[in-house]
């Protein structure tokens, strides 16, 4: 699917990440902030913007389970079983939203 994108969006070369310019609420911005030095202890090199990328992968994802949403067959083919949305993709993910 073309457009519906802006100009600046780059879909880098293995195919399964984008990179975008995102514009958030400077109030959500200095809670990722918060909730990144709140985390310093367990990942000090942790950053906000970090925080903001996993509450838009999670809300995302969830979703997409939600809805029942597939990708095109192109797209899920980049993506093996294990990492289609619902599933966690790290074996220590308890499941718990946080």
């Amino acid at each position: 699917m073309t457009g519906f994108q802006r100009r600046g969006t780059r879909v880098l070369k293995d195919g399964r990440t984008a990179f975008v310019r995102l514009q958030v609420d400077r109030r959500l911005y200095e809670f990722a902030k918060a909730w990144a030095a709140f985390h310093a202890e367990a990942d000090p090199a942790g950053t906000a913007e970090e925080h903001l990328e996993g509450y838009l992968e999670a809300t995302l994802r969830e979703h997409m389970v939600k809805t029942g949403w597939s990708p095109p067959a192109e797209i899920k083919a980049l993506f093996p079983a294990g990492l289609l949305p619902g599933n966690p993709q790290n074996s220590l993910d308890d499941g718990i939203p946080f």
